[in-house]
């Protein structure tokens, strides 16, 4: 069973024009308020009564005089522990001695085209639900169509420094196929396809590591980045592009919701099959047996529902070759991400994989992708750009 302990939370508390101390609100302070380990979940309660996550407004989070925040163990027999901000105010922080595991459901909607959606969250009291994000994913193939979350603006380079665990698969998917093992031997195993001289799969860079689609530091607290360790929410991704142009594009997404100080909704896949040739043979390439495809490219839209602005990045997963054409007119430049704004990305630089920028619709006529109908998608008719005078909001380099 779960046990808590109790420590003191970094509060802060402001005084109501210094009358008799009396606080007008308990602030919350991120990253260094949360423990590293052992993190509760943060609840807040709704109108209607329902319980959802606390959702932070920046490096400190008020919480108004009179209203609670509740601290909650998922494997404590669902027990929560209710802290309201008050004169007396003493909002403890209390250590999940358990593990905080996340839960994935399988839901009946389709997606994608050949998809289902798969929720990726925690299970609350009440029957409650927090989503962290959702996946489209392809059963037959193996494969995520595309993972949809919320990137929280008010939230970019206040994260939790998470310690990455183990992937997990999801119960039920992939039957007697072992992901992990696939990964961990598909140099061996191509060096027997295309020779032991193959240079197509090798290390250090040149191997195909397991690429996030939703990634981790796109969320606040520990226990939301822990939901994205999963291989239900990666496709293969040569490891030198996962590194190399791709972080810089999930650096330039978060930069941009921090600028604009907006939750925006951010949608990531993978598109088409890799396909290698050499003197020996040439093949499409998986990592098993027909299941588990290495995608040609790997993609991400991003909205912003205020201006119905969007901007689609696209990007190559194959460093051996030194042409890309996704079939959309490159508007990095304009758009304010392209290498003569920002030259040390090299999004024209083949190993790091090369990448462009595309508007929303003309990505979607050219790939045929099927977006998540709630998005409203027609209606994001002008680019997103990165505002000129913008710095790097992002505080953190660590790998989403």
């Amino acid at each position: 069973m779960t046990h808590l302990h109790t420590f003191v939370l970094a509060i802060t508390f402001i005084s109501l024009n210094g009358i008799y101390g009396v606080p007008e609100s308990c602030k919350i302070s991120l990253p260094g308020g949360i423990p590293q380990h052992g993190e509760p979940v943060y609840l807040r309660t709704t109108k209607n009564g329902s319980l959802r996550a606390l959702q932070p407004t920046g490096h400190t989070t008020s919480i108004p005089i009179g209203e609670s925040v509740s601290i909650f163990c998922p494997n404590d027999e669902q027990k929560i522990q209710k802290v309201t901000c008050g004169r007396n105010f003493d909002l403890t922080k209390y250590i999940c001695t358990g593990s905080t595991t996340t839960e994935t459901i399988e839901t009946h909607e389709e997606c994608g085209g050949s998809g289902k959606w798969y929720k990726i969250g925690i299970p609350l009291p009440k029957g409650d639900f927090h989503t962290i994000y959702r996946t489209c994913f392809d059963r037959k193939h193996l494969t995520p169509i595309y993972s949809f979350h919320i990137l929280n603006g008010k939230a970019v380079g206040y994260h939790v420094k998470h310690i990455r665990g183990s992937f997990r698969t999801t119960k039920g998917v992939y039957g007697k196929v072992r992901i992990d093992n696939l990964y961990k031997t598909h140099i061996s195993r191509f060096k027997k396809v295309f020779g032991s001289t193959q240079t197509f799969f090798r290390k250090p860079l040149f191997f195909l590591s397991r690429g996030h689609l939703s990634p981790e530091v796109d969320f606040t607290f520990g226990t939301e980045q822990h939901a994205t360790e999963i291989y239900l929410n990666t496709a293969p991704q040569y490891q030198t592009i996962n590194q190399g142009s791709w972080l810089n594009v999930e650096k330039h997404v978060r930069n941009l919701a921090g600028i604009l100080q907006e939750n925006l909704p951010v949608v990531t896949g993978i598109l088409g099959l890799l396909h290698l040739k050499n003197k020996r043979t040439e093949q499409d390439i998986y990592l098993g047996d027909g299941v588990v495809p290495v995608p040609e490219m790997f993609w991400k839209a991003v909205f912003n529902p205020k201006t119905f602005e969007a901007i689609v990045f696209v990007g190559s997963n194959n460093p051996h070759t030194k042409t890309f054409n996704p079939g959309c007119q490159d508007v990095c430049d304009a758009a304010g991400y392209g290498d003569s704004q920002h030259p040390k990305q090299k999004f024209d630089n083949p190993s790091s994989g090369l990448t462009i920028c595309c508007k929303l619709m003309e990505f979607i006529e050219k790939s045929n992708v099927i977006l998540p109908e709630e998005l409203n998608y027609k209606k994001y008719n002008k680019i997103l750009k990165l505002p000129k005078s913008s710095g790097n909001k992002e505080n953190s380099a660590k790998r989403g």
